[in-house]
């Protein structure tokens, strides 16, 4: 594995040139010591000394490269990308109509990101009974994506992705979302799901595919489209931050989540939920059970900074603070907006002087 901060230092590959005699005599290295070389380099750098011989191009088949995170775009009809100039961010955003997409069908994007921060991106299509891949390139400061209608599952190569940390799939079905997810570890930091599909309102990720551990486990999840996550499957969800549009989640569902972050049985560093539905909320059976006061003008004036930036976020709605039954100190916040119910882990327990108070802020 190469070492997951970053890239060996120039410094660090003089030496290494120096202990190992400089690279003419590269040939005569053992296979152990011209993999722990390559190990070293850059994506790039391993590229270009794979087509040097098919000694080298072995050694860098056979040497593992860390990713960090795997992005893979499926049948993706726009694509924003940001760029930071200095301290202004510059945004491109840019639309496939329907009278190109024909030309760029039956392909597939995939974005790869290294723990040094760099990425590669590749464009997948099919040409006849063979896969074409493309690399993505950037053109001053234009970003040029090309969308896929199916990816080449039957002649993939990919065996696996053990070591990505953050997985974004769009894509139009259910086997695709599980063709992908089964090449990444069970532990997954990030997770996000899109449905792409022309009836994407109708398309609903179902339970037995949500009951997969690359998803309960995740640490962080995004779905886009309609999910059938129940109230079981809400409580045993170990991500921190979610956001999901689930119609089979109930109030009740919803309170025993609350319920069980007061007394102190939820997720530990619990951050937010987004919960998307058109289901009329009942806030009488949410908060049955749980000591909850309305945020009021006294908590506008106590706290006036925290709600200014809060509002800032999220329109004003009705809102309120759940509070811990394990620290007193510490407490929820829940809001109730069009279609969508938001809980924050907002107060939190700070000291001064030796005194504790809850100190809000957003997460």
């Amino acid at each position: 594995m190469q070492p997951e901060n970053e890239m060996a230092t120039e410094k660090e590959i003089d030496e290494l040139l120096i202990f190992i005699g400089g690279f003419e005599k590269w040939p005569l290295l053992i296979e152990d010591c011209r993999r722990e070389v390559v190990k070293y380099l850059d994506y790039k750098s391993r590229f270009n000394l794979g087509i040097c011989s098919k000694e080298d191009q072995k050694t860098v088949e056979k040497t593992k490269i860390c990713v960090k995170s795997v992005e893979i775009s499926d049948n993706v009809k726009s694509h924003c990308y940001q760029i930071n100039q200095g301290r202004q961010f510059v945004s491109y955003q840019f639309t496939f109509f329907s009278k190109i997409d024909s030309e760029f069908q039956d392909n597939v994007t995939v974005r790869i990101r290294f723990p040094n921060g760099k990425s590669i991106k590749w464009l997948f299509s099919q040409l006849e009974q063979d896969t074409r891949v493309q690399w993505i390139h950037f053109t001053s400061g234009d970003f040029i994506l090309r969308p896929m209608a199916k990816y080449p599952f039957a002649t993939s190569q990919i065996e696996s992705l053990p070591v990505c940390k953050k997985v974004s799939i769009g894509a139009d079905d259910v086997d695709s979302f599980d063709w992908w997810l089964k090449k990444c570890p069970e532990q997954l930091y990030f997770l996000q799901l899109t449905a792409y599909s022309a009836n994407r309102e109708s398309f609903t990720l179902p339970p037995d595919f949500l009951n997969a551990p690359r998803v309960m486990q995740a640490s962080k999840i995004r779905f886009g489209g309609l999910t059938a996550f129940s109230d079981e499957q809400l409580l045993k969800l170990k991500a921190k931050s979610m956001s999901f549009e689930s119609a089979d989640v109930t109030d009740k569902g919803v309170n025993e989540f609350m319920k069980n972050w007061a007394c102190g049985n939820g997720v530990d560093g619990f951050k937010d939920l987004r919960l998307w539905s058109t289901t009329v909320r009942n806030p009488d059976l949410m908060f049955a059970g749980s000591e909850y006061v309305e945020w009021d003008e006294a908590f506008f004036s106590e706290q006036w900074e925290f709600v200014e930036r809060f509002d800032r976020l999220y329109d004003p709605g009705r809102r309120y603070q759940i509070k811990s039954k394990v620290d007193r100190f510490e407490s929820l916040t829940l809001g109730f907006y069009d279609e969508c119910v938001k809980i924050f882990a907002t107060g939190k327990r700070a000291e001064k002087n030796g005194e504790a108070y809850t100190y809000y802020r957003i997460p």
